[in-house]
């Protein structure tokens, strides 16, 4: 009984933890910097951050699930090769190339999703081998920028919506989506069951192998739809460009509330965790931090936040 209530008093204050990282990066980026609270720099923050939330998102429903998924950075890079380099900055073919970008997606998730049933291997070391393999085939396509993006792309990425930055709009739609499917539908349910312990969750009838299908599938879809604004706001291919993004969404994700040990997902903890890390990234720039010692704080945060869960997993 005292351990269960222990268990609730650390997931409420791990909940509201990330709210008060939030508004202590807001309070100290305000103090120290007369540049960060321009309406420029604000707008320029939130985005920087939607390519890694609409990530964040999908890879809220993979850890929630009990899995994890490390294709998707590079998955976001090969999306942007291929759009960029099919537009070449021509407006009739967005729309195109924007299918091209889901499809691209949906069928890498859903590749992981055939491999993760067939080969009954840990996630962690079949979506690294597709990192692998996606990181190959971008730099067989190509070793340079190509292509270019046409103006629809770059208006998703960085336009304005009744005076409403669009990537705001968009993330707020899919964040909307995202807890509705999570929290209030039987596939919600049926994943977090899954997660939590996917052997009681096959014997009371969830059809757990499904689910875990379907989770590669919506890994996939986010990351799809991520290397569109991705593709938007650099205006071009760079085999480079989704370096990295994998990291920062766990980190996101653990920070925002969802459990390592899965079961238990939040996507308003997930949004609010981007956002924090888009200030402390946008911060850390004003302040004319390297870019390598950001890496490493990005790296620390994530370890504190594993650190920080272990107690929770084992008061649970």
């Amino acid at each position: 009984m005292m351990a269960s209530a222990s268990a609730r008093l650390l997931d409420r204050g791990a909940r509201a933890g990330i709210f008060l990282v939030l508004l202590l990066l807001f309070a100290t980026g305000a103090a120290s910097s007369p540049e960060f609270t321009t309406a420029d720099n604000l707008r320029n923050i939130v985005n920087q951050a939607a390519p890694l939330a609409l990530l964040a998102l999908g890879q809220t429903f993979v850890i929630a699930g009990g899995l994890i998924d490390l294709s998707v950075g590079q998955l976001m890079g090969l999306v942007t090769i291929l759009a960029s380099d099919f537009m070449r900055g021509e407006p009739e073919l967005a729309l195109p190339a924007l299918l091209i970008a889901l499809a691209t997606g949906a069928a890498v998730g859903l590749a992981n999703a055939v491999l993760d049933r067939w080969l009954k291997i840990h996630p962690l070391i079949l979506t690294f081998g597709m990192l692998s393999v996606l990181q190959g085939l971008i730099f067989a396509y190509t070793d340079q920028s190509v292509g270019q993006a046409s103006p629809a792309f770059i208006w998703l990425a960085g336009g304005a919506l009744l005076g409403v930055p669009v990537p705001l709009v968009l993330v707020g739609a899919f964040g909307i989506l995202a807890h509705w499917l999570l929290m209030r539908t039987r596939f919600g349910l049926h994943l977090r069951a899954a997660g939590a312990n996917p052997d009681n969750a096959r014997r009371a009838g969830v059809p757990v192998r499904r689910v875990r299908m379907l989770i590669f599938l919506l890994s996939g879809i986010s990351a799809g739809l991520a290397g569109i604004l991705l593709t938007g706001r650099l205006g071009t291919g760079y085999p480079h460009a989704g370096t990295g993004f994998e990291l920062d969404a766990i980190v996101a994700v653990v920070l925002g509330g969802t459990s390592l040990a899965g079961g238990r997902g939040s996507i308003i903890g997930t949004l609010a965790a981007v956002l924090a890390l888009a200030i402390l990234g946008n911060l850390l720039n004003l302040l004319g931090i390297p870019a390598f010692t950001q890496t490493a704080i990005k790296g620390s945060i994530i370890v504190l936040a594993i650190l920080i869960q272990q107690p929770r997993a084992a008061a649970s």
